[in-house]
């Protein structure tokens, strides 16, 4: 495939309108990436492997989005700690473990490519989490060191946290004002997603996935088969004694 001088300035000139926000509206751009193979060809073959991100059109926009492992466009764990009002890494690998348990709930069927639900009420989240904690705190601790090795996720500590916070605080009139319960801590992780576009909260009460999102997972996020198994595994019972291991890592 032959390129031109002006392809490969219109795929970079791309990237680096991306990079300040993440998403642009430009039509000629958007056409470019649609309508020429050779620019898309570049974004996706060259930049995203070597900028380790993704990038794709929805909507009417273009979106970048860095990769799971990139150092330079996502964000630092301070960064997110700070973004999602979280005191320590802790706070930050129980919100992390927040993250799958509700995409487990969206993508629970064979395939994983369509949702299975429409929403998740946020109460039930929080009872699903809640049960996945007590199934760690019953299981073996070699157990528990086995599937952490495993799954490279401090189940031990998102437990520990876990069970030191109240589910709820009955006296505040805005549960996300709060911070030393479940709900609150929920409703933060959930103001994050929400300021990325990924998802939707109704009335502090209703989970709704959003398009961006939904296209994140389907398309990149199951290649991994770790990260498949892991939304395997807490789409359901805990079962520490017969799970199989997954081969890639987190």
């Amino acid at each position: 495939m032959e390129w031109s001088q002006e392809d490969v300035r219109l795929a970079f000139r791309i990237f680096l309108q991306l990079l300040p926000t993440g998403r642009i509206e430009d039509q000629e751009y958007l056409y470019h990436y649609e309508q020429n193979p050779n620019v898309r060809f570049i974004l996706e073959e060259i930049v995203e492997k070597e900028a380790d991100v993704k990038i794709f059109s929805m909507g009417g926009f273009l979106y970048l989005s860095p990769g799971v492992n990139n150092r330079y466009f996502g964000y630092s764990n301070e960064q997110l700690r700070t973004l999602m009002k979280l005191e320590n890494n802790s706070e930050l690998y129980l919100a992390y473990f927040a993250m799958l348990c509700l995409l487990a709930q969206f993508y629970n069927s064979d395939d994983q490519v369509l949702t299975s639900r429409q929403f998740l009420p946020l109460e039930e989240l929080e009872a699903i989490m809640t049960g996945h904690v007590a199934e760690i705190q019953a299981a073996q601790a070699e157990q528990i060191e086995a599937l952490e090795e495993e799954l490279q996720v401090n189940l031990s500590s998102v437990a520990s946290l876990w069970t030191e916070l109240p589910a709820f605080n009955e006296t505040l009139k805005h549960q996300r004002r709060g911070r030393n319960n479940r709900i609150s801590f929920l409703l933060r992780v959930l103001s994050f997603l929400e300021n990325e576009g990924l998802v939707q909260v109704l009335d502090d009460s209703e989970i709704r996935l959003l398009p961006k999102l939904e296209h994140l997972v389907v398309k990149y996020y199951f290649h991994s088969q770790r990260k498949d198994y892991l939304l395997q595994l807490l789409a359901q019972p805990l079962d520490f004694a017969t799970a199989d291991h997954g081969e890639e890592e987190l």
